[in-house]
């Protein structure tokens, strides 16, 4: 009988932590824009023309990190061509200089096999019609690289490793960034709840950039490829303003981790 009850009495304080964990997050504050893509309007802020079919921007429930429905994005080979590239991207407004942003969303990329032929999954884009992306998550021979450019030429990219390309399961974002054309800039970016970027007085706009959140497979028609499609899930994307902190904007997470990895 002592046993029965203990186990209840631990079960119970099991109960009330993913609950308290879950309401922390819940209490979210300091939001310029939530997207979970639960109804009819699940692209509600965002601009949606860069992209060329009816397949390559859906709401879907094929993946989901939380919620019922996620976005699903694709490419194929055969697309025509939208902005110089073949894309499937929805963007945001512009962000402004010397002023903190806050970014959280879940990103899932089905079957990705490894390609020569490299791509973004998600960028800024200075506030022009050309230049490099002034950040991006760029993906090429299965490795994962978030890459910078403070001049808008196409020469001056930093790649950062972020390690190798996750398959076939969520990976969680924060991203901070003050943007700057002096030396007061900050970026930090977090992946699966680790801090994997951490830079504070540095220069990293020469224009203001504006947020894309999708596929852009630049690397085709200029790099051998091996693969004729791309799918990506986005999940959770919460845009926080300079008030915000991490907890605004970080996506829920699965039950599993509330109870350490049970």
């Amino acid at each position: 009988m002592q046993v029965t009850i203990i186990t209840r009495r631990g079960l119970f304080v099991l109960f009330v932590f993913f609950c308290a964990g879950h309401a922390a997050l819940s209490q979210r504050q300091n939001l310029l824009l939530e997207s979970t893509f639960e109804n009819g309007s699940y692209l509600a802020g965002w601009n949606n023309s860069q992209h060329c079919c009816a397949y390559s921007v859906q709401q879907t429930t094929e993946q989901i990190k939380g919620g019922s429905n996620a976005l699903r994005m694709e490419v194929r080979s055969t697309d025509p061509g939208v902005s110089g590239s073949i894309r499937s991207e929805i963007a945001l407004n512009t962000d402004p200089l010397n002023e903190d942003r806050w970014y959280g969303f879940s990103l899932y990329l089905k079957d990705w096999a490894d390609d020569a032929a490299p791509e973004s999954v998600f960028q800024w884009h200075p506030d022009n019609t050309s230049g490099s992306a002034a950040m991006s998550l760029h993906v090429a021979g299965g490795s994962f690289s978030f890459t910078t450019n403070n001049t808008g030429g196409t020469s001056d990219n930093e790649y950062i490793d972020l390690g190798p390309v996750i398959s076939n399961k969520w990976i969680d974002f924060v991203i901070r960034i003050r943007w700057s054309t002096d030396s007061t800039g900050l970026l930090q970016l977090w992946m699966n709840r680790n801090l994997m970027i951490d830079r504070s007085g540095v220069k990293n706009a020469a224009i203001e950039s504006y947020f894309k959140l999708g596929i852009n497979k630049f690397g085709w028609g200029h790099q051998s490829s091996a693969i004729s499609q791309r799918i990506a899930y986005y999940d959770e994307v919460r845009i926080g303003n300079a008030n915000a902190s991490y907890k605004d904007v970080a996506p829920f997470l699965p039950k599993r981790d509330y109870f350490g990895g049970l």
